[in-house]
């Protein structure tokens, strides 16, 4: 399809410290859409939202990968794209550069203890 990965999906993101927790991950469905899965626990969530846990997906529809390809400007994996582009610290910058470049996205998203 996309010159297909072996690995279906990787982490974005995945930061331990004390008192917190950062995970994004996207998964490959065998549809052909992406879906991203992250959780945030912790003194930072509290911090912020007055509550230790915020949890959120989002699903890129399968015909809209190809443009997400194109406004990552390279041709390649999507996934190790991704990873290229919004490892670690960067992931921060994912949704904006989606809302950015138009590429939809579902989204769900969940606060609370």
């Amino acid at each position: 399809m996309f010159g297909e990965s072996k690995k279906n999906s990787v982490t974005l993101r995945e930061e331990r410290r004390p008192g917190d927790y950062r995970f994004l991950g996207v998964t490959r469905q065998k549809n052909g859409d992406l879906v991203f899965e992250g959780q945030d626990l912790g003194q930072g969530v509290r911090d912020a939202f007055g509550c230790a846990e915020y949890e959120w997906r989002w699903t890129i529809k399968a015909q809209d990968v190809e443009p997400l390809r194109q406004a990552l400007g390279h041709r390649g994996d999507p996934l190790a794209l991704l990873k290229k582009h919004f490892s670690g610290d960067a992931a921060s910058g994912l949704q904006g550069f989606l809302e950015e470049h138009g590429i939809p996205f579902e989204s769900y998203s969940r606060i609370g203890d």
